[in-house]
């Protein structure tokens, strides 16, 4: 079967949002201008670097489609370029919908990205880091300086660790 690889919004989201609305939603937020052209050169780009065999991006706002734009091909060997009605297999698509989902309360006004992740999950009050080991050689853990936000959440900066070995609640 054969794999292709698509980009996804959250890839040309640094081309189409301005800074401010990583801050804080704002009338900026109502009046977000999409550079068609930028969009279009990222999706040329990543079919020049070889990153994908063909992309596809949509942009879809204030209920109706703003900009859609594709490259490369859908099957290189048929020659065949990517359309709007191209089926493609996608992977790993967690953390782009749960980002999108975030972005769509934070719009909403239902959180801010500044807020300590507690407020919400309790069970992330007083957090511990590893501070290194003791005179024992034993793991040591202290209090964290600040709480984790939402915001160390989104950007995966909260010190989470992954797969296997210790961590701090093991």
């Amino acid at each position: 079967m054969r794999k292709l690889t698509v980009a996804l919004a959250l890839v040309l989201a640094p081309l189409i949002l301005p800074a401010s609305i990583a801050a804080k939603p704002s009338a900026a937020a109502q009046t977000l201008v999409i550079d068609k052209q930028r969009i279009d050169a990222a999706l040329a780009q990543m079919i020049a670097s070889d990153r994908a065999g063909g992309v596809s991006a949509l942009v879809w706002q204030d209920g109706r489609e703003v900009y859609y734009g594709s490259a490369g091909f859908a099957d290189r060997a048929a020659n065949r370029p990517m359309a709007r009605d191209t089926i493609a297999q996608i992977y790993s698509m967690t953390k782009p919908v749960t980002g999108v989902a975030l972005m769509q309360l934070w719009e909403a006004g239902k959180f801010r990205l500044d807020d300590p992740l507690a407020k919400y999950l309790p069970e992330y009050a007083n957090m511990r880091v590893y501070a290194g080991k003791d005179d024992a050689g034993q793991p040591r853990y202290v209090p964290a300086d600040r709480p984790i936000t939402i915001r160390d959440i989104l950007r995966h900066t909260a010190g989470f660790a992954y797969g296997a070995g210790p961590t701090a609640g093991a």
